[in-house]
């Protein structure tokens, strides 16, 4: 098992693509929130406690890129054909697969994690380079610190499973980049409406932004902890589909 987690690291570790989609992502969310969220700050906004907070889950829209970096380390070895190199260092199919779990889901938390810190960080910097005060701010650390996690974990775990079920890279992408913002708004507009909460990706955008602990969901909306499980069930059934499918693919 040991040896598979350094081989997963060392693979996300030499792709070129994980360096430059992390420090980009970092990059522009310095400058945004620096900016536009800091120095450009005036009006109501600098007397809103809950500007940090916004700030944080604003930022953690770009955890989508998590899933991309997913996508890629997955797809990068069907499409190289190197899959097999892998299946056959290991003795168990198995241990690959939770290795690549281990691996995405330490990344996608991490990432997320200096996203959740950096956001708020320089957006407050921003702001008194301007010269300017923030009203006292209302962070409700804990509750916040569990939400966007598992936000960013979810659309790490997203990329893998669509790469595992696809094998396809392109395909995988485009999935993990329509289906949330296109297909399930159309599809909750036009057939679920309020139900659309309990799709997978509107079920884990409601993670993010549902209603606080101290206000009820209405009928459109549920609880953070309540879209936690509807996603969850999304992944455990993938992820037996995925499973299955790793099993029985590659098998010669």
């Amino acid at each position: 098992m040991l040896a598979s987690l350094k081989s997963e690291f060392r693979k996300l570790l030499t792709v070129r693509t994980t360096y430059g989609i992390t420090l980009l992502t970092l990059l522009f969310i310095s400058l945004i929130a620096f900016y536009f969220e800091g120095w450009r700050l005036h009006g109501a906004a600098l007397h809103d406690p809950n500007q940090l907070a916004g700030d944080v889950t604003g930022a953690l829209n770009l955890a989508i890129l998590g899933a991309i970096v997913a996508i890629l380390l997955m797809t990068h070895e069907y499409r190289y054909n190197t899959i097999m190199y892998t299946l056959t260092a290991s003795n168990s199919r198995n241990k690959v697969l939770l290795s690549k779990f281990i691996v995405v889901s330490l990344y996608a938390l991490l990432l997320t994690a200096a996203i959740a810190v950096l956001s708020p960080l320089m957006s407050y910097l921003g702001v008194h380079a301007h010269g300017n005060m923030l009203a006292p701010q209302v962070l409700q650390y804990r509750d916040l610190a569990w939400r966007s996690l598992f936000y960013g974990w979810g659309y790490g775990m997203a990329g893998l499973l669509l790469a595992l079920l696809t094998r396809n890279q392109i395909g995988s992408i485009v999935t993990v980049l329509i289906v949330p913002s296109v297909i399930e708004n159309l599809v909750g507009f036009l057939i679920l409406k309020h139900n659309s909460v309990y799709m997978p990706f509107s079920a884990l955008s409601q993670v993010l932004n549902g209603p606080s602990p101290a206000s009820t969901p209405t009928s459109s909306t549920i609880s953070s902890a309540a879209a936690a499980g509807v996603y969850c069930i999304y992944l455990a059934a993938g992820g037996v589909a995925a499973w299955v499918l790793f099993q029985k693919r590659d098998a010669n």
